[in-house]
């Protein structure tokens, strides 16, 4: 049966093996990412603040018979353009042999009513163009993409 929940601290490993393993299929992509693939240590490091840090951040697990098979990162900001909060969809992902069982539209309608639930006006996120699988997944959901750029400086 799938489930999805709040991670709860031991979900640890659990956790860093699925953002290893999603970090690992969007590094392939382009050198965007480069270098971006962390240790354990510094996985576990950012787990730990993140369970802290509620008011920011949640960390999904999706789990078929107890079997970790995916996860989401959000984040919950304040938009003006929304006039009031808005939840940002970080990451996303199922394992590749766990795809094409519905559990990510599963996953996406979890977090969509999880959004209206904390007060979120709007479900927002970024997707890779290189990733023609997600662009399907996220308009086949009646997402509809923003001809944006995105730009990054690491500090």
């Amino acid at each position: 049966m799938f489930a999805i929940r709040e991670c709860e601290l031991k979900d640890v490993m659990e956790w860093i093996q699925l953002n290893q393993a999603f970090m690992e299929e969007e590094i392939q992509d382009e050198d965007l990412w480069a270098g971006a693939l962390s240790s354990t240590e510094t996985f576990a490091k950012t787990f730990a603040e993140a369970l802290s840090r509620k008011e920011l951040i949640r960390l999904l697990i999706f789990e078929e018979d107890g079997v970790p098979v995916g996860f989401a990162n959000l984040m919950i900001i304040f938009s003006v353009w929304s006039h009031g909060k808005a939840m940002i969809l970080d990451d996303l992902y199922v394992g590749k042999e766990w795809r094409g069982r519905g559990y990510g539209k599963k996953a996406l309608d979890f977090i969509e009513g999880y959004a209206k639930e904390e007060g979120c006006r709007r479900l927002q996120f970024l997707s890779e163009k290189t990733n023609p699988g997600a662009e399907s997944f996220y308009k086949a959901a009646e997402y509809l993409p923003a001809d944006m750029n995105f730009y990054v400086k690491y500090l």
